[in-house]
């Protein structure tokens, strides 16, 4: 039975908000000139402009974190999230300034990063809004997921 054992919230910050708007900035600003060569073109790229903010303010921040009793999903908005179980976890650890693997930025700074490395899968980064309290209750559940597995 699924048991959620902690919730938290990434760490957000404006700058990382700001770049993932940065496309369609430019292909707002871009439209501009082109409305006046072509009234239709410009709109369709202002419509592009704006589904390509939406798409991506959607599918590359997230929303919130748990951690239940055998997984671990990243939540998005709308009913999209990605699941971790635990049998493809190995831990988590702080993450390092060049990861690679699947990096969900929610914030600037390494401080509140972290890593959850998995079994021959790419390690996922996330920004909890309290790291420590992260790790800690991940640590604890994790350890008791794997009393219960057979080896």
């Amino acid at each position: 039975m699924e048991q959620v054992i902690y919730e938290d919230k990434p760490r957000t910050d404006t700058w990382v908000r700001s770049v993932v708007w940065l496309p369609s900035i430019i292909l707002a600003v871009t439209a501009v000139p082109l409305m006046n060569k072509s009234l239709e073109a410009g709109i369709y790229m202002l419509c592009a402009a704006v589904a390509i903010g939406l798409a991506l303010n959607f599918l590359v921040i997230p929303t919130g974190y748990a951690i239940y009793n055998d997984k671990i999903p990243v939540r998005f908005r709308g009913t999209l999230s990605f699941d971790m179980p635990f049998s493809t976890i190995v831990g988590v650890r702080r993450a390092r300034w060049s990861t690679f693997g699947v990096n969900l930025p929610t914030n600037m700074s390494q401080a509140n990063a972290v890593e959850i490395v998995r079994k021959r899968r790419l390690a996922v980064t996330i920004t909890p809004a309290d790291k420590q309290a992260f790790v800690t209750n991940f640590e604890q559940v994790f350890k008791e997921w794997q009393k219960y597995q057979v080896k």
